[in-house]
This record gives structure tokens, C-alpha cells and sequence, in this order.
């Protein structure tokens, strides 16, 4: 099995329309099997549109894209489907939960679609729930719960059918620094825990000092990294630094 889960070379995407756009200008790209890496950069530098062509949300103009040694844009639809369900995980900022189903309900629904049987169902269940520390709020509508807990329940639906990659973007946006430290410190334990691959965009040079690496992009191009190494607080500094000097303040990224 090879080490390198995601693997992304010479990826382009261009937008037609009244105005041409080009988004992403022949990005090469590597992710370790059990790497938790960031993405960050100015406002329209693409990192966005770098995770959507990853998840399959946005085709790619040129260039390719593997995950698990399979390029998802040479499926069919319904071998797409199976495949979004099997290898990748999805958290969003917005929480993306289904409002007339239950918090047990809206995390089973994966495995549902798969149909997977009523014993693995209640068995995930179980040891998901317990790890993200949801057990009480289970039966409950997602109007009835805060916003830290929503996101626990899409993090909790996006991992109990142990994707190979879990894909998070700004998924601490609309959420208050406790709940995001809460949030990101969850993400970490994941990635420890069951040992799954994770790239995440976002804004806040907190948040993304959890991972191993960050990468900067501008213009649609990327434009450096950095790894954490052994001092976290050096590791943030620094990301505020290449922020700092890729578009001003960081608070305006």
C-alpha cells in the first residue's frame, strides 16, 4: 500500500463565464496516509476550489487527482457515489445537517445509504458517539442543540463509516473559540485515534497550528508550507508571519 493517500498533480480549473477566471494554476500536491495538513491563504487564492476539485464537489479543468491510487473522475456516476460514501469524509462550516432527522438519524445516514446492516450500524454508533462525547443529545432535532454540538454531530457523521480522508472546510466558522478549540482538539484525536488522513481549509492561524503542515496558497497557485515540528508556538507564529506577508493582516484573510 503506498504511503501517499491524495495525490494531486498539475491541477487546473478555470471558471467561463462574462469573465474568464482560471482558480487553480497547475497545483502539485502530496498527502501522507495519516497526515493532518492545512490550507490557508488570501481571500480568492483558491484554496476553496483546491478542496472541491478533491472532494469531487468541482470538476477539474486539467491535471489529475488520486485517492487511494483511484482517480474519482473516471467513475461513473453511481461508482462515484459509492466512492464519495467509502473513502472521503466531509465537514463543512454551515454544519450541512438535515433539520427533520434526529442527531442518531443524521449520523447513521452514511450507512444507510449503504445499506448497512442494523449490527454494524449500532456498534459504530456506539464508539463514535462515545468519542465525540454526544451520547445525551442523540434523540434530539439539530434545532435543539448548540452550535459546537452540531458540528460534533457532522464530524460524528462524517467518520463513522471510516473514511480514508476527511476533508474539513473552516469547519470552526461559525463557531466561539471554546468551541472551536473543543472542535479542533476532536480533530486531532481523530486523526491520532483512528489514524485517518485529514486536509482542512481555514482562515484562523489557531486552528490550523493543530496540523502537521500548512500550505499557503496565492493566485491559485500554492506558495510555500511549513511544518509544526516539536513547538507549536513557533509553529503558529509562523503561519501568522506567511499570512501576515502574503495579504496584510491575518484577521482580513
Amino acid at each position: 500500500m503506498s504511503d501517499i493517500i491524495l495525490n494531486v498533480q498539475q491541477l487546473h480549473k478555470d471558471y467561463v463565464g462574462e469573465v474568464n477566471y482560471k482558480a487553480l494554476k497547475g497545483i502539485d500536491f502530496q498527502l501522507k496516509r495519516n497526515e493532518f495538513v492545512s490550507v490557508m491563504g488570501p481571500s480568492g487564492s483558491g484554496k476553496t476550489t483546491f478542496l472541491n476539485c478533491i472532494s469531487t464537489i468541482d470538476r477539474p479543468t486539467n491535471g489529475s487527482i488520486t485517492i487511494n491510487q483511484k482517480n474519482p473522475y473516471e467513475l461513473n456516476d453511481e461508482d462515484l457515489a459509492k466512492f464519495r460514501r467509502s473513502e472521503l469524509g466531509f465537514v463543512f462550516q454551515d454544519f450541512n445537517l438535515v433539520h427533520t432527522l434526529t442527531v442518531e438519524e443524521n449520523i447513521l445516514l452514511p450507512l444507510t445509504l449503504d445499506a448497512v446492516n442494523a449490527k454494524e450500524m449500532t456498534s459504530r454508533l456506539a464508539e463514535v458517539v462515545e468519542f465525540l462525547g454526544i451520547e445525551e443529545i442523540m434523540k434530539k432535532r439539530t434545532f435543539e442543540i448548540s452550535g459546537g454540538q452540531k458540528q460534533r454531530v457532522a464530524i460524528a457523521r462524517a467518520v463513522i463509516h471510516q473514511p480514508s480522508l476527511l476533508l474539513a472546510d473552516e469547519p470552526t466558522g461559525n463557531l466561539d473559540s471554546k468551541a472551536a478549540n473543543s472542535v479542533m482538539t476532536l480533530f486531532q484525536s481523530i486523526h491520532e485515534t483512528f489514524q485517518t488522513s485529514l486536509l482542512m481549509v481555514t482562515h484562523d492561524p489557531y486552528v490550523a497550528s493543530f496540523a502537521e503542515r500548512v500550505i499557503f496558497m496565492q493566485d491559485g497557485m500554492l506558495y510555500n508550507e511549513i511544518q509544526r515540528g516539536d513547538h507549536k508556538k513557533q509553529f503558529y507564529q509562523e503561519i501568522v508571519d506567511t499570512l501576515t506577508f502574503l495579504g496584510g493582516g491575518y484577521h482580513e484573510l
